[in-house]
């Protein structure tokens, strides 16, 4: 009987603990309902800008093309010259080559088209047309509107780059024509998820194309709105919630390489109450699970407050920090025979064991800590003894560069690039005139002295994109990407020029002056095989030769 008021006593605290542990509960679950609405939101939002970076990438993929398209164009002699019969055909393959090509056609300075790659384009004149205007004002590559086109009838939105005339200002403009069919078909290769909406718009705010159905967004005003004020902040990314509830984020599209303002803008959005629906899904089982836990506290706390347990469970707890701290644990006496004192004397034992073997432990870590370093050495030594492999395996241990084996992968990527991309690809293959007749005058090691001279040399020249090679004794090459004949020529004579003008000294004092021949040569459409460039590249080599040594000499490749 005497007991009873005692655990009358400790379930009162009990159940006031209960209460008192309610308050803070309802407290976080408030906090918790604001936090996953916050939560939803943030994570519809990043969502949201996955699919945004992705869908923004893949159209501006297809307009950079079109752009640096654009900018070849111009740069061709026959464009700069106005050659309206060359262009036809210039402009005409431009248009088959990509599908995203509406039309590219050519204006004089008065704005009348010349050439065109759709027909007929007789008497159409541009003068009045915004992309036409802007292009002869800033003379640099613009973006017009949205318009439909006058020869193909498609809802296009035009590129337009000024040509430079002799005396500086602008006589002509070159135009491509980016068909947004092709553009809404982008929405449609993404496979994006079920509830998502997408739509590029141009720079005033005209609608270009729409996921899943491009009319709605002609519809929403709201939306347009938005995207004309992201232009006019020139804010390059941001998000926003529409009173009409929907959640949406926007990227503005730029031209590549340009500091011109933005030329469109795509934007991505989902319906902001789906993201709500399953924030509130997330409170009830957080709230759900918080209740249940401390529902199961409060019962294990009733279980183990019965009978007087609560002294013997605080030595327990010791022995728990004992054990922590490589200590030997000693039971207090008349500890009890029970279930508890069974498991205080099992980890009195157990501390005693642990003891035992943390020393042993210990030793064997010191060990351990020996071996390790010893190892980390040997591993040490065998990453250098790698690393010196790899450079052995694709580089020329004398000069430097890349080796015969580098130079053909560095081929087959180029020329797989340029298969699939069309940018100009060139090699220039050269080698040391009459090498041989120093060899035999100054010696070897001279010899030696001069092929890492002109290694050195062709490394110090050469672009960051470009990359010399050793592909024989004296027989050198440099890739060229992104490089036509005339720039090939450009860097193969200055080569040359330096190259004449090199001196490497001699033991005695003298001094030994060396030349070199080269031959330059542009990958042509078509061209798949590493021997086709080289072989055309060492033809042009041998004609530098005939014609005397120290210089260059140029052909074009043909496919095997």
């Amino acid at each position: 009987m005497n007991s009873i008021p005692f655990i009358h006593r400790i379930g009162t605290k009990i159940i006031g603990i209960f209460l008192l542990g309610m308050l803070p509960l309802v407290g976080v679950i408030a906090a918790l309902n604001i936090f996953m609405r916050q939560n939803a939101v943030e994570h519809g939002r990043d969502r949201l800008f996955r699919i945004l970076y992705e869908a923004a990438g893949a159209q501006e993929s297809v307009a950079y093309d079109l752009m640096r398209e654009l900018r070849n164009l111009v740069a061709r002699p026959e464009t700069q010259r106005l050659d309206a019969a060359a262009l036809d055909g210039i402009l005409g393959r431009l248009a088959e080559a990509h599908a995203a090509v509406s039309n590219a056609f050519v204006c004089d300075a008065k704005g009348v088209v010349i050439a065109s790659a759709k027909k007929p384009f007789a008497g159409l004149n541009s003068a009045k047309r915004r992309y036409y205007q802007d292009a002869m004002r800033e003379r640099g590559l613009v973006a017009g509107d949205f318009v439909i086109g006058r020869v193909t009838g498609n809802p296009v939105l035009h590129f337009a780059l000024a040509i430079p005339g002799p005396g500086g200002g602008p006589r002509g403009v070159a135009v491509v024509s980016l068909n947004l069919r092709r553009l809404a078909a982008t929405y449609r290769r993404l496979d994006l998820p079920e509830g998502i909406q997408a739509a590029t718009l141009d720079a005033y705010g005209h609608v270009l194309a729409g996921y899943p159905d491009g009319k709605a967004f002609l519809r929403d005003k709201s939306l347009q709105e938005i995207a004309r004020e992201a232009l006019a902040q020139d804010s390059m990314t941001g998000s926003v919630v529409t009173r009409q509830g929907m959640l949406y984020v926007y990227k503005l599209l730029r031209q590549e390489g340009e500091s011109a303002g933005p030329y469109g803008i795509v934007l991505v959005g989902t319906s902001a109450a789906a993201a709500l629906a399953q924030a509130r899904d997330l409170l009830f089982v957080s709230a759900g699970v918080s209740v249940g836990s401390l529902c199961l506290a409060v019962l294990l706390v009733v279980f183990l407050g019965r009978g007087r347990i609560g002294r013997r469970l605080e030595v327990l707890a010791g022995f728990a920090g004992s054990l922590s701290e490589d200590r030997v644990c000693r039971l207090p006496p008349r500890f009890g025979n029970d279930e508890i004192g069974l498991l205080g004397q099992r980890l009195a034992d157990m501390s005693r064991t642990l003891h035992d073997k943390n020393e042993h432990l210990a030793a064997a870590m010191d060990s351990l800590a020996r071996e390790r370093d010893h190892l980390s050495t040997v591993v040490g030594e065998l990453r250098e003894a790698h690393d010196a492999l790899e450079r052995q395996a694709s580089q020329d241990f004398l000069t430097g560069l890349g080796n015969r084996r580098r130079f053909n992968e560095k081929m087959l990527a180029e020329l797989s690039r340029f298969d699939r991309y069309g940018t100009p690809l060139s090699l220039v293959l050269f080698d040391i005139d009459d090498f041989k007749k120093i060899n035999d005058s100054c010696g070897h090691q001279v010899g030696d002295e001069v092929l890492r001279r002109l290694g050195g040399l062709t490394l110090a020249m050469v672009r960051s994109l470009d990359e010399a090679y050793r592909v024989g004794g004296e027989e050198f090459a440099v890739v060229l990407p992104h490089t036509d004949t005339e720039q090939a020529m450009a860097l193969a004579e200055r080569l040359r020029e330096h190259v004449a003008a090199l001196a490497v000294a001699l033991p005695d004092g003298g001094e030994v002056r060396f030349t070199i021949s080269l031959g330059v040569a542009q990958a042509c459409p078509g061209a798949r095989e590493i021997k086709d460039l080289y072989a055309t590249a060492d033809d042009a080599l041998y004609a530098a030769k005939r014609g005397g040594k120290n210089r260059t000499a140029c052909a074009v490749v043909h496919t095997s």
